[in-house]
């Protein structure tokens, strides 16, 4: 999928995954490879899974420890403090797609408002309103970029550094596959073009997969 790989931390233990997300092009973070830990409690989906950086990341969103503070991860609890609306907190609907998803859009656009890393939160600013002359956080991430670089190299990963080679396309090889779907639809089902309902007389013609023959 686009943007990042999973896989299991050990075979036999379906809740721990461990994650490889890759900077977006065209952002501060392009060639980034960042490494993290996927943790997911009994009870999910009804809870949600949580999220920590094995790899250092100096980000508004990120705590010392590699903890990562989203919206999306937090419980599906009524917190007016918070200053999220309950809607963009946690519900079961989520999956691992659209949580990691939602990580590589918060490295590109992080959320100031309640920053878990404050100092990461006021250069970050100073950046943006800087429109780029104030180097500072830019420098920081670049430095860190590099040395994923150098760790997707060591765990033989290749980086994806164009918005081609980042979203991954669907490709049908196989010579034989029919990928015209109007045609597998019009071809494998006899439709009344009048009413669009398959009749039991041309279901029962058509269908020979009930009576035993091939």
């Amino acid at each position: 999928m686009e943007g990042f790989r999973v896989k299991l931390a050990q075979d036999d233990n379906l809740f721990e995954w461990e994650v490889a997300i890759f900077g977006p092009p065209e952002t501060l973070y392009e060639g980034g490879y960042f490494k993290a830990q996927m943790k997911f409690p009994p009870e999910y989906p009804y809870s949600p899974p949580s999220i920590r950086f094995l790899t250092k990341v100096w980000h508004p969103n990120v705590y010392e420890n590699g903890d990562l503070c989203i919206s999306i991860l937090h419980p599906p609890v009524d917190d007016p403090q918070s200053g999220e609306l309950p809607c963009e907190r946690w519900n079961p609907t989520q999956n691992v797609r659209t949580i990691l998803l939602s990580v590589i859009s918060l490295l590109n656009e992080p959320n100031t408002f309640s920053p878990a890393n404050v100092d990461a939160s006021v250069m970050y600013r100073r950046w943006r309103d800087s429109k780029g002359k104030d180097k500072e956080y830019e420098n920081i991430i670049r430095k860190q970029v590099s040395g994923g670089r150098a760790e997707a190299e060591k765990d033989g990963v290749v980086i994806p550094m164009t918005l081609e080679d980042y979203c991954i396309k669907t490709k049908v090889n196989a010579p034989e596959a029919n990928t015209d779907m109007t045609d597998f639809y019009v071809d494998d089902y006899d439709l009344d073009d009048d009413d669009d309902q398959i009749s039991g007389e041309e279901y029962e013609d058509g269908d020979d997969s009930g009576n035993g023959e091939s």
